[in-house]
């Protein structure tokens, strides 16, 4: 995400608009549609995150299996048909997070498991809000916009690097472009939607919550000395890699939400 670990060259940069261009209409659609066919898609991502976490922290196979058992035993229970997002699932899922950071080698892996599973149930949990639509459009279009402005900006002004050991490439010309992006991007959405006052004054700070939240993926890849968490989407590496900005974001929208702070 942000002004890329890829401004390895423009060839790369059709792929990856294709790409994204493609899931970013099949996440709408899905958004859209909501129900059984959101929760789908948000266990399937947030497994193949938590796989790729795993990856990335060197967790062995076995353990890596346990905890991905257990997020699809916690979406299972956040389907519509069983708990939904009744707090009793996110209790569910953190509890065993916990448990888990006893097990030996597993604290790594127990925070993934909390935080990829925790973002996973948030989306479910913001589409069921009034004009829940709106809202998840704005929370990811924010964090999309965050990720394009940030990418240009960077490219095209350069300058002084934003977190150089972590992830030398991501400029603070990038970070303010990035900025710039969500505040426009959630001012539309928001005004489309009809959402209220908040939505207009969170998206910069929302921004650079996405930003943080790529530099932890940065952060974790360069430990590791890998380019991407996996090679599963062309031009853009893994889905941690696509949703590494969104997983806070969607955690602290829903948090707000949830405590009548939104």
């Amino acid at each position: 995400m942000a002004d890329a670990d890829a401004v390895a060259g423009g060839s790369d940069l059709g792929k990856r608009t294709i790409v994204g261009a493609v899931l970013a209409i099949v996440a709408i659609g899905v958004l859209w549609l909501g129900g059984y066919a959101l929760w789908a898609l948000a266990a399937a991502v947030g497994l193949v995150a938590l796989w790729e976490w795993g990856g990335l922290v060197g967790t062995d196979r076995l353990r890596l299996i346990v905890a991905l058992a257990v997020l699809a035993a916690a979406m299972i229970c956040a389907a519509p048909v069983y708990w939904g997002t009744d707090r009793s699932t996110l209790a569910f899922l953190l509890i065993a997070a916990l448990l888990l950071m006893l097990v030996p080698q597993c604290g790594k892996l127990a925070w993934g498991l909390a935080y990829v599973g925790t973002a996973s149930i948030a989306l479910l949990f913001l589409r069921e809000q009034p004009h829940g639509f709106g809202l998840a459009l704005w929370a990811l279009a924010l964090v999309w916009a965050t990720d394009i402005g940030a990418y240009f900006a960077g490219r095209a002004i350069g300058g002084a690097k934003l977190a150089p050991k972590i992830s030398p490439n991501k400029t603070w010309a990038g970070l303010v472009g990035g900025v710039i992006a969500a505040v426009i991007a959630g001012a539309a959405v928001a005004a489309i939607a009809g959402l209220p006052m908040a939505a207009y004054i969170l998206p910069p700070f929302l921004a650079v919550v996405a930003q943080l939240g790529d530099l932890l993926e940065s952060w974790m890849k360069r430990r590791v000395g890998v380019k991407d968490s996996g090679k599963l989407l062309p031009g853009h590496g893994g889905v941690l890699d696509r949703v590494d900005g969104a997983i806070p974001v969607l955690i602290l929208v829903a948090a707000l939400i949830a405590n009548g702070n939104f």
